[in-house]
């Protein structure tokens, strides 16, 4: 998905926000081709690796934040062109997503792309671990599969617009695994 972005929507004096960092794998591929770039992620191991590794490569256009991705109006006025989530909106219970899309709405220009990627309840685990509820399943760790009709009429309602769109596996194959995925890019309207 970074490289997509990076060949069709990224451009040099852009400013992106990657929630939920993680390793900040992406972040790091980023900030090769953007203006700047902020990660953020809710582990605080994960942000002191990244950045000892942004000291140790001497990288002056990349950032890292132990912040939740409900504070993401912190970054309303660093002129934030894309925002992206990949594997994130699976991972987090659906008011989250419900509040993260409303900040998203209410903090950022409407030129501001969101860029996200999750799993779908066509994806195989979805019928694999413990079930919590109808789209929510544990194996070694919580998902939220995402009905994704349900979540294409809940952005309408927020108005956002969906100008790309794909679906199927093939999208993030590993050696274990071929996940079922969604990416969109949004913009609101």
């Amino acid at each position: 998905f970074a490289k997509f972005l990076k060949k069709k929507v990224i451009k040099k004096n852009d400013n992106i926000l990657d929630v939920a960092t993680g390793n900040g794998r992406d972040a790091f591929y980023f900030c090769k081709y953007a203006n700047f770039v902020f990660g953020i992620d809710n582990s605080k191991i994960a942000i002191k690796f990244n950045k000892r590794k942004i000291r140790l490569k001497k990288i002056n256009n990349l950032n890292f934040s132990n912040l939740s991705a409900e504070k993401i109006s912190l970054f309303k006025k660093k002129n934030i062109n894309l925002i992206y989530a990949r594997f994130f909106l699976h991972a987090i219970k659906e008011n989250i997503e419900d509040k993260f899309l409303l900040k998203i709405k209410k903090h950022f220009c409407k030129s501001t792309k969101v860029a996200l990627e999750f799993r779908t309840t066509k994806d195989d685990l979805f019928k694999k671990g413990r079930k919590i509820s109808k789209n929510e399943r544990v194996t070694s760790h919580y998902r939220r599969f995402i009905d994704l009709e349900k979540f294409k009429r809940k952005i309408k309602k927020l108005k956002f617009k969906i100008i790309y769109k794909k679906t199927g596996k093939n999208l993030s194959k590993t050696n274990s695994e071929n996940p079922y995925l969604c990416r969109l890019i949004l913009v609101s309207l």
